[in-house]
């Protein structure tokens, strides 16, 4: 079966998936080197086009700043349901104080 370029769709999903495998290697070895490489290197050393490189880097960066929120707002929110249940016990402990001498006042009383 013909797709594109006389190419079968097998040959052209082995072909995306090295792309892919491509692109991921530039995303760790960018992850390694940091800002000390430019995007213009980075495309030319992995065989990518530079625009595609600017792209993959900042959707990378961004997944990576959304993580980061994430953890961030899960551990505010825990730290605030902590605050909580510990302002509820000590309420209740005061409650239950308060229980505890009114009824020893009425024990005395009666």
């Amino acid at each position: 079966m013909s797709f594109w370029g006389g190419k079968s769709l097998e040959e052209w999903e082995e072909i995306w998936r090295q792309e892919r495998l491509r692109e991921d290697k530039m995303l760790a070895f960018h992850d390694e080197v940091g800002d000390r490489m430019t995007k213009k290197a980075l495309a030319a050393k992995f065989n990518l086009k530079p625009t595609r490189v600017g792209l993959l880097i900042r959707r990378h960066d961004g997944a990576r700043e959304r993580g980061r929120m994430i953890a961030e707002l899960e551990r505010l929110r825990l730290k605030a349901t902590a605050n909580t249940f510990t302002a509820i016990a000590e309420r209740l402990w005061m409650d239950l104080g308060w229980l505890a001498s009114e009824l020893e006042k009425r024990r005395q009383e009666l």
